[in-house]
């Protein structure tokens, strides 16, 4: 199989289309499927796009950002991908120029797409453009993007402000879900990807997922219709089409055309509704900051977010059928968990299963501890952080005094992880306090609790460390090890506990070739210096990752340095074994070789068979250091030629 490579005029062509450079500057972001962000860019330069775009596909697959990013954050990152852990966030994005539609065909996680199923969602990306045109939207530029379809919908810019924001990005997710209620089927879904930051495949890179096999291949992502951009007027002003207001005057996303439903006797609350009847839903009950977010936003788990939005709306005495309504369309607009599935008895088994947990007065906890795991929520996470809409902290002593003294040993674990939780974001100074009143109330052993607080702290940490990018294409995960580097465009580097990068080399290793010995194994490729030169014929057996030392004595060139550790060269052994590469079998021995079916006369520069010099040569000679290879040369000739020196 040819190795695949990027397509520099379609990237070029992409850059155009986006058309960014007059409001902003581009965000490239170059993820690696399974370990997360390799790097980020912002380019205000068409050629440094290209050819960042060129060189970084190689590490991972490439994305850019669909709204332009602000021309501030080019200082960041300028021309050039960098080991940066995050990029713009919405409150960043300050022009709209387009919003793009994205559909994946089903299929087993972490996997290339078939042709079968890339042909479903080609169709159905069609079948949406025909139907964006019949309702009055100008046809998209449809893209295959490696394993699915785009549809890119080009737009007069929108400049975003205050008055505006909302009403912009509620009408982007209505959009994207009025066309997915007309396209997706069991075959195909449409991703959400209406959020202003929310970034799209790089067309003309290559798109790698899963092993890469015959039936599941990777694929060079390409324009299905061109990449002429005919902006749309009309879809322009959808977007900027005015909200309808409630009873405050304040704008909302969108409204919920539900009828009002009849509250049972002792309900005491109702969701707020317009002066039409209709639930108002930006805001249908009081919502802190962190609850607003995850109603608008959702989550990556999406059973986790229905779930925490049934408890808040029973948290606010919301009759079950009010909370059926608002959930079954909140899920409607944008999670798609209940799609197919028996939506109201979903939220009903939730509700059951929150009704059990209420407390000694029959009231219904908020979903603040799921919130602050989340990261939604800072309260107890950060100094001085307080709830905007109960105006608390976490008060561990009357945590503690509300748990009963012979509290059943099951349900005392459950009732103690928060608090836990919460010593541990304390100083350390005043943990020995608060671990006594566990103590001593609960009868528990000292060296125990300790443990419980170790874990606990253990547990925000990671929560902390954990990449905010991670998910479908997230940061590293169980396959983690220790010593593992990271790859930017031209150095490796480390990722430290708090987070900072620290460079480990001064080079990356384009690997071209695996040659598979009798007992061993050798990687053959070039060096990308950090100077912008290439190093040539770089050759390292297996010995080559024992150690940093034998790795350096492997380096031919004095501008290849490394500095990390011994357990990073194994970090940089599992990068380079993670490269799609030919493999071919190879030898040491000049003259006859037998290899499974073959039978060659192996010479120092290829290899002889019956039908005479074979190209590529199946079995490839590696120098063993001896001086008959450079005695022996064998040249291609005809019989006239030949039988005279015969």
């Amino acid at each position: 199989m040819n190795e695949l490579r990027p397509d520099p005029e379609a990237i070029r062509a992409t850059y155009r289309w986006l058309a960014h450079a007059e409001h902003g500057v581009s965000e490239v972001r170059v993820i690696r499927p399974g370990k997360g962000i390799v790097g980020i860019g912002f380019f205000d330069d068409e050629d440094d796009f290209v050819s960042e775009c060129v060189r970084t596909n190689a590490a991972g697959n490439v994305y850019v950002g669909i709204q332009p990013r602000p021309r501030r954050l080019l200082d960041l990152a300028p021309n050039a991908v960098r080991p940066l852990r995050s990029g713009a966030g919405r409150k960043d994005i300050e022009v709209v120029t387009a919003t793009v539609i994205d559909l994946d065909p089903v299929r087993p996680k972490d996997t290339a797409a078939t042709e079968e199923e890339l042909a479903a969602a080609v169709e159905a990306a069609e079948a949406a453009a025909a139907w964006a045109e019949g309702a009055g939207v100008g046809r998209p530029a449809r893209m295959m993007s490696g394993n699915g379809a785009q549809l890119w919908f080009a737009l007069p810019p929108i400049v975003l402000d205050d008055d505006n924001r909302d009403a912009v990005q509620a009408n982007l997710k209505a959009f994207e879900a009025e066309l997915r209620g007309q396209v997706e089927s069991d075959r195909v879904k449409v991703d959400s990807i209406h959020d202003l930051p929310r970034i799209i495949k790089v067309v003309g890179t290559v798109s790698r997922k899963g092993d890469g096999t015959v039936d599941r291949p990777f694929r060079v992502s390409r324009p299905l219709d061109g990449l002429s951009r005919a902006e749309d007027t009309d879809l322009r002003a959808r977007l900027l089409r005015a909200l309808p207001r409630g009873g405050n005057g304040a704008a909302g996303p969108a409204r919920l055309s539900l009828p009002q439903a009849d509250a049972p006797p002792g309900a005491g609350a109702t969701a707020s509704r317009t002066a039409e009847g209709e639930i108002d839903w930006r805001s249908p009950v009081e919502m802190c900051g962190p609850v607003h977010r995850l109603w608008n936003e959702g989550a990556e788990d999406r059973s986790l977010a229905i779930f925490n939005m049934v408890r808040f709306f029973a948290h606010k005495e919301l009759p079950l059928e009010e909370i059926t309504e608002l959930v079954v369309e909140y899920d409607r607009r944008g999670l798609g968990k209940l799609r197919g599935r028996d939506g109201p008895a979903y939220v009903k088994s939730c509700y059951d299963k929150i009704a059990a947990s209420v407390r000694d007065d029959g009231s219904v906890a908020p979903p603040c501890h799921s919130l602050q795991a989340l990261g939604y929520c800072k309260v107890n996470r950060e100094p001085g952080a307080r709830c905007e809409l109960y105006d608390f902290v976490f008060d561990i002593e009357k945590a503690v005094e509300a748990i009963p003294e012979d509290c059943p040993a099951r349900d005392l674990e459950y009732r103690l992880k928060p608090v836990l939780e919460a010593i541990s974001h304390r100083d350390p100074s005043v943990h020995g306090r608060y671990l006594g009143l566990l103590e001593k109330r609960f009868k528990l052993k000292a060296r125990d609790l300790r443990r419980a607080l170790a874990q606990a702290g253990q547990r925000r940490r990671d929560d902390s460390e954990r990449s905010p990018d991670s998910g479908k294409d997230g940061a590293a995960g169980e396959d983690a090890i220790e010593g593992e580097i990271y790859e930017d465009t031209c150095f490796y580097y480390t990722v430290t506990g708090r987070d900072e990068t620290r460079v480990v080399s001064s080079f990356t290793i384009e690997p071209t070739m695996r040659v598979e010995l009798e007992d061993s194994e050798i990687v053959f490729g070039r060096a990308l210096t950090d100077k912008g030169g290439v190093v040539e014929g770089l050759r390292l057996p297996l010995r080559a990752f024992n150690s940093k030392r034998d790795l350096i004595r492997h380096l031919p060139s004095a501008d290849l340095q490394w500095t990390g550790s011994d357990n990073n060269v194994q970090g940089l052994l599992r990068v380079l074994a993670r490269r799609p590469v030919p493999r071919r079998p190879g030898t040491t021995m000049l003259g006859d070789c037998r290899r499974d079916d073959l039978h060659l006369w192996v010479c120092p520069e290829g290899a002889i068979g019956k039908d005479g010099f074979l190209d590529p040569s199946p079995v490839i000679y590696v120098k063993s250091g001896g001086s008959l290879d450079s005695r022996l040369r064998y040249v291609d000739c005809d019989d006239a030629t030949f039988l005279p020196v015969a």
